[in-house]
């Protein structure tokens, strides 16, 4: 407890002395941007979105959202709502091929985050199948984002957003969202608001949930928050040490001038970061964070830096622009994957989302070489 008071006074500190515009690094170049295909993943998936992914146990583990499939697999739906994949090869140089999958007992991939009992309920009263309550099809789902590994707890946490739809409605509802623990193959949503109608979420429908992006310092994680404000996600940022993750009275919330609070309310926007999620992470070869992500509603990919996590950022600098999406979809997901750099960080690996049709899509992946400033 000490150790992390000390360490919380000296990056607080840190951040009085960097939270002004004369402390905004100047945006690096470019040197290139190269298409080097698509990621390479199980033939029985169709298509995916999310694609967050970290290193855990020594492997590249990648989330993904709805994931429509070739085989129904043993529950009789050829759909997932969340999947899990990984790979150990870190050579992005001839590809990434994600090898591994979270499966079911026939051999299909297969959701990794569980369902209360409750959803469970819920879910199949209302499956298509065998519907017995109405609106038949209506379901609970969750869709993955963030992964931060906690090797310290032997653990991961799966950052996740909550939702309740009816196959053909107009959109969906929000639930919440919450932080699953664990590995794929054992993962559970612990209690994180004890007394509440949704005990597993940490965050309610109408609040700021802190899934969008996230790095780690030493034993404190620093996670993004995001809402949409028109054509921009305006993201403010939170810390909490990785052992308090779960009790959301640890976590603190910057408002700028190098003051950390307690109340959310108090949170400012740091940047603007990008639709269906963005990437923090430390790039050692810049010697400052960088943050990439989509652009709404275009096929552009952004980027930014910073000294520190909490800012002051720069402006957004163009890093490319991706391939337009079929019938005029656009792209969106973009990621980082700073496990597969090479040179330090100098040369980054970045996916996004590619429309190819109905419920179809690829990963396309495109190598980015930074220069010096």
């Amino acid at each position: 407890m000490l150790f992390f008071v000390f360490s919380s006074l000296i990056l607080a500190g840190l951040a009085q002395a960097a939270d002004s515009a004369s402390n905004i690094p100047p945006i690096p170049p470019v040197v290139s941007t190269t298409e080097t295909g698509t990621v390479k993943q199980n033939p029985d998936i169709y298509g995916r979105d999310g694609c967050f992914s970290a290193v855990v146990d020594g492997a590249s583990m990648w989330t993904f959202g709805d994931t429509p499939l070739s085989v129904p697999g043993g529950e009789g739906i050829d759909w997932d709502d969340n999947s899990l994949s990984w790979t150990v090869n870190f050579d992005a140089s001839q590809g990434i091929y994600l090898d591994h999958d979270v499966l079911d007992w026939t051999g299909a991939p297969s959701e990794f985050l569980p369902y209360t009992p409750e959803e469970k309920q819920y879910n199949y009263a209302h499956d298509k199948r065998h519907c017995t309550a109405q609106p038949c099809g209506a379901e609970f789902a969750m869709w993955p984002s963030t992964i931060v590994p906690d090797p310290e707890r032997n653990r991961a946490l799966f950052f996740y957003y909550e939702l309740w739809r009816v196959p053909g409605g107009n959109g969906w509802t929000s639930v919440g969202s919450g932080i699953a623990v664990g590995k794929p193959d054992s993962v559970v949503r612990p209690i994180e608001n004890p007394g509440s109608q949704t005990p597993t979420l940490m965050w309610g429908p109408n609040d700021v949930a802190f899934t969008n992006a996230a790095t780690v310092i030493g034993d404190t994680l620093y996670a993004y928050g995001c809402f949409t404000d028109f054509l921009s996600k305006d993201c403010q940022v939170a810390r909490v040490p990785l052992w308090g993750v779960l009790d959301k009275s640890t976590w603190r919330y910057y408002a700028g001038g190098g003051v950390w609070s307690t109340n959310p309310a108090d949170a400012k926007t740091v940047f603007q970061g990008g639709a269906a999620g963005t990437t923090v992470f430390y790039n050692a070869f810049l010697g400052e964070y960088v943050a990439i992500y989509s652009g709404v509603f275009v096929n552009d990919v952004y980027y930014r830096v910073s000294y520190t996590p909490w800012g002051p950022w720069s402006t957004a600098k163009l890093l490319f622009t991706g391939k337009p999406g079929w019938n005029n979809n656009y792209d969106y997901a973009a990621q980082a994957h700073p496990e597969f750099a090479e040179g330090d960080g100098q040369t980054q690996y970045v996916t996004y989302v590619h429309a190819t049709g109905v419920l179809r899509s690829d990963i396309p992946i495109v190598k980015v070489v930074f220069g010096k400033k």
